[in-house]
């Protein structure tokens, strides 16, 4: 196989990662597209042009072929097979095949397109129970003599070589694809053979196999010499250990760092991460050479299906003296959090310390957040204390960070102590830093502490934001504490008229729940005009509705025609359609009927058509 230009595999690394990006936020899709966008297409040509534009949005892309379903659109192989490439991208395999399946063998004026051809092959091979459909697919692939590549070919015949009597096929398979497979690492293609053979149990077919193999011009390298001698290692055969590594001195050839690099990359941009993941084991175990951009890759790509697996890699790149890249090593402590694997975090943060990672502030805030996040606060805090010591200057997201991770374990008393060394060391707390701290001392009903703090950020310029007030006005409101509430609402009024929009609505919501609707409508009386209030309006109509107090309900409606007469209207709808959900029927009839004899209800709300059915 001739070499790639030296170019070629940092692209493809930057190709892989960005697949990766888009495979590790399902939950961030890309925003949708223009009206114009969704609009139905006219002609086959324009429906392709369309089809292209909204592929990499699954909901759009689905949309629209739904839309040329049901129009009968016919699609031309060319727009077939962009679905179908589409689809697969997404991962919806058994979509992607029917489309597929749609195009035509015998059309020379649209072949089988090649990269779809091996990228379906690849993912129908991996997939449980998919191995007779990726036959088909390499039947009309060497029917059509479209090119078989190392990750189609390779990842196929690995699936093949792990069924019983797999050689046989494989052997076949080898005679079959002949000229079809120059673009197929031989080498690579023989490792991938063989350890699916090992990963089986299979270890003598898989020796066979190599010597098999090298006969029919498929040469096994060292990797795939020490794939089959670690698979007696570990059986106990330490006789055929030895025999296999001298077959591999005298017979195997030494693997290329940048065909396993480019293949790993490959699986990896196709969503093939457990076949990447087993290939990278047998080059990282066996010690052979593997390029930065390809671990970090793996680093992150790995962490979401196996942790401990890339955790491995990364201290395999530790242990050759280089480090992760910042985003790959965010991603895999994202994944040891998950896992709950805080002390694998620390030892690879150990490593990473003494090698002289941390040169800055930032970098050592990123140990401290992760380890604080997993639950190790003494190592989080040893590690801000050598911050200290090097004179870096902590920043206050470090001391936020240890903070909260202190607060969620309950130690309040070490929480109190690094509030003051903060200032000792002339670190200004900042907003998160008091929300944290009111919080937790919230949750723990310690009301003292909480005004404190509250007054404390006043004092150095801080301005509380909704989360502030709304945690220390709701325990107020527990502890029937409603005058020093409402002082602590004017002072959101004082500050913000949107903010206090938002604390209003909570503080509402808080009394209602204490069942003191008395301070709740003397401070809907209260509230200047300026601040938006008809959510609040709202809830405490629909609670006073709910508990059955209708006339007072019915007075406080009074109060605001008379008094908010430009927003009455807006109030009175919201109100009827949360009235869907109210707990009475009997009390909702009341107050119904009330609206309608004030003519405030016509006789074709929907609310009386419906009180007339259960009348009737």
């Amino acid at each position: 196989m001739a070499p790639r230009p030296s170019t070629y595999l940092p692209r493809l690394a930057a190709a892989a990662a960005r697949a990766l990006s888009v495979s590790a936020r399902p939950n961030h899709p890309a925003p949708y597209p223009s009206p114009a966008a969704t609009a139905p297409a006219s002609s086959p040509h324009a429906f392709h042009a369309h089809l292209a534009s909204v592929a990499p949005h699954l909901p759009s892309l689905l949309a629209a072929l739904s839309r040329a379903r049901a129009a009968r659109l016919p699609l031309p192989p060319a727009t077939r097979a962009l679905a179908a490439a589409a689809l697969l991208r997404h991962g919806r395999l058994p979509d992607a095949l029917a489309h597929f399946s749609l195009l035509p063998d015998s059309d020379p004026t649209a072949p089988l397109p090649a990269p779809l051809c091996n990228s379906l092959l690849a993912a129908l091979a991996s997939s449980t129970g998919s191995l007779a459909h990726a036959r088909k697919v390499l039947d009309r692939m060497l029917a059509g003599a479209v090119e078989l590549d190392t990750v189609g070919f390779g990842v196929f015949i690995k699936a093949v070589s792990r069924k019983d009597g797999g050689l046989a096929d494989v052997m076949w398979l080898v005679d079959v694809v002949g000229h079809q497979g120059s673009r197929i690492n031989r080498s690579v293609a023989a490792a991938m053979v063989v350890d699916g053979m090992c990963r089986e149990g299979r270890i003598e077919e898989a020796w066979h196999a190599l010597e098999e193999l090298r006969l029919h011009g498929w040469k096994p390298d060292f990797v795939a010499y020490r794939i089959v001698s670690e698979g007696f290692r570990a059986a106990g055969r330490v006789e055929e250990e030895g025999k296999i590594l001298k077959q591999k001195r005298k017979l195997g050839v030494a693997p290329r760092k940048s065909e396993y690099g480019e293949c790993m990359l490959a699986l990896v941009s196709n969503r093939l991460v457990t076949e990447a993941k087993e290939m990278a084991e047998a080059v990282v175990l066996g010690d052979f050479p593997i390029d930065d951009d390809v671990l970090n890759v793996l680093v992150g790509s790995v962490s979401d299906i196996d942790v401990d697996g890339a955790a491995m890699f990364c201290k395999f790149m530790m242990g050759k003296g280089r480090f992760p890249s910042t985003e790959m090593l965010v991603r895999l402590c994202e994944n040891l959090c998950k896992s709950k694997k805080g002390e694998e975090m620390w030892k690879i943060f150990s490593v990473l310390l003494e090698k002289g990672y941390c040169k800055n502030a930032k970098d050592y805030h990123l140990v401290v957040s992760f380890l604080g996040k997993a639950g190790k606060v003494r190592e989080a805090y040893d590690v801000l204390k050598e911050v200290k010591r090097k004179r870096l200057e902590p920043d206050v997201s470090s001391y936020n960070a240890l903070m909260e991770a202190l607060c969620r374990d309950d130690l309040l008393r070490p929480a109190k102590k690094l509030w003051d060394e903060m200032f000792t060391s002339g670190c200004s707390p900042n907003l998160q830093t008091y929300n944290i701290l009111i919080t937790k001392f919230t949750e723990m009903g310690e009301s003292e502490e909480v005004q404190q703090l509250f007054d404390h950020m006043f004092q150095k310029g801080v301005a509380p934001d909704v989360a502030t007030y709304t945690s220390f006005i709701s325990m107020l409101c527990q502890e029937n504490k409603y005058e020093q509430a409402l002082e602590i609402f004017k002072k959101s009024l004082a500050q913000d008229a949107e903010v206090a929009s938002s604390v209003l609505s909570m503080f509402i919501l808080a009394l209602c729940k204490q069942g003191n609707f008395k301070v709740a409508l003397t401070v809907m009386c209260s509230v200047p005009s300026g601040v938006e209030n008809m959510n609040s309006h709202i809830i405490v109509l629909k609670n006073l509705t709910d508990i059955g107090e209708v006339e007072i309900a019915i007075e406080h409606l009074i109060w605001i025609r008379n008094n908010c007469s430009s927003n009455f209207q807006n109030i009175m709808n919201e109100l009827m359609a949360s009235l869907s959900t109210s707990a009475s029927l009997q009390h909702v009839t009341k107050l119904i009927q009330y609206l309608h004899s004030h003519r405030l209800v016509d006789d074709a709300d929907p609310w009386m058509k419906l009180m007339g059915n259960v009348y009737a």
